[in-house]
């Protein structure tokens, strides 16, 4: 499995990336901060530098689902900028994060003098509702073990691309729920299964795949089995 949809920047030519680049400001943020407000106004964008930044929204009984994962060379917060509406998520700092930030005017600027890289934004709008449009089917069609299989190859590639081989996830069964978009007993349940196939083994905070051909043939089925 590859590591997802190029960056936005890496996409750009190299004369609308410096360009980008030049109008922001740099600003660290620790891990766990949080960069933006589920329904503040978009009144700036970051570009994601170094490091990861974690989409969540919250959902019916205050629970919260993690939506995206946003790393180096990509956008958060771009769709309320150009939309004028507020914020659908909160941004939280997943580690140590290094951003560009400019303000929503700004970013509107540089797109109305850059048209390749406004194309390049529109492409990539219409990628996300892609796979938007994907999870949706997928909650509807497959049961719970699919879903937690197809979380942890996708999570696997966005912490350091194709995976062959056993890897560890630093994770947490409650994290691993939120983005998921299940409750922490189901993904119990999951796991449980997926530990007596051999597939995964759990510790402190860590989710090993052991299995990782095995789960992610689970992770591309369709349809419920049954099995929660």
């Amino acid at each position: 499995m590859t590591s997802g949809p190029t960056p936005f920047l890496k996409q750009l030519w190299q004369v609308d990336a410096d360009a980008l680049l030049e109008r922001v400001s740099h600003k660290a943020m620790s891990q766990s901060a949080v960069i933006m407000h589920e329904g503040s106004a978009g009144e700036n964008v970051a570009l994601v530098l170094a490091g990861r930044v974690k989409l969540v929204a919250r959902g019916v009984g205050e629970r919260t689902v993690v939506l995206a994962i946003r790393g180096p060379g990509e956008l958060v917060g771009e769709m309320a900028a150009l939309g004028g509406t507020r914020r659908s998520a909160t941004a939280i700092a997943d580690e140590d994060v290094e951003l560009g930030l400019l303000s929503g005017e700004d970013f509107r600027g540089y797109l109305r003098d850059h048209p390749d890289a406004a194309l390049v934004l529109l492409r990539t709008l219409v990628g996300r509702m892609t796979e938007a449009t994907r999870g949706l089917v997928e909650l509807a069609t497959q049961d719970s073990v699919g879903r937690v299989a197809r979380r942890l190859i996708e999570l696997g590639a966005n912490h350091g691309g194709a995976r062959t081989g056993p890897y560890e996830l630093e994770l947490t069964q409650d994290e691993l729920a939120s983005w998921t978009g299940a409750t922490r007993e189901t993904v119990s349940r999951a796991l449980r299964l997926m530990r007596q196939l051999g597939w995964v083994s759990t510790g402190h905070r860590t989710i090993t795949v052991l299995d990782p051909a095995a789960v992610r043939e689970r992770g591309g089925e369709g349809g419920s089995s049954g099995q929660t």
